[in-house]
């Protein structure tokens, strides 16, 4: 072997050598945010077996003003459902019954920065025994509030959603 020939071997094992360290340093680094859990109830007549619901979840984009679905399920009687979504997305949850009532709820899951990413959890419930039957209703906002370093909700737009 000659020295031309040791020394292009050389560098392209440093050259190696460096990418190999680059990489398993870059998968150390890479952080889990972890997921927002949304746990959900619907209020509805529960011994009524006619009375048949479903929740969807549709991921929201602002620019293009369109909707993805996510995933949709069917409500056990119990009326309890539960769906665990990224942060820093905007969703739109879609819930229906066979009676006719439909409600919407927005969740925007961007947190502040700083903001320890854990999993999270937040509840609500949906009141499905009265409502709008003509057209959805949007029934609440779920934000996150940087003064209870918490997800709140309202039954308003936050001003901070209003210029979307």
């Amino acid at each position: 072997m000659n020295w031309f020939t040791r020394i292009v071997t050389k560098v392209y094992a440093q050259v190696f050598a460096s990418l190999a360290i680059m990489l398993i340093a870059s998968s150390a680094f890479a952080q889990d945010y972890g997921t927002l859990t949304v746990k959900g109830e619907l209020l509805c007549d529960k011994k009524d077996k006619s009375i048949m619901s479903s929740v969807t979840i549709y991921r929201y984009y602002h620019q293009s003003q369109s909707v993805e679905l996510m995933e949709q399920v069917m409500v056990p009687r119990d009326g309890k459902f539960k769906f665990r979504l990224e942060f820093d997305k905007d969703y739109i949850i879609d819930v229906a019954s066979n009676t006719g009532v439909h409600k919407r709820i927005n969740l925007n899951t961007e947190v502040m920065k700083g903001y320890k990413f854990d999993d999270q959890n937040f509840e609500f419930a949906v009141d499905l025994m009265e409502g709008d039957k003509v057209s959805p209703e949007e029934v609440a906002w779920i934000y996150f509030d940087p003064s209870k370093n918490d997800f709140s909700h309202s039954n308003q737009m936050p001003v901070a959603f209003q210029d979307r």
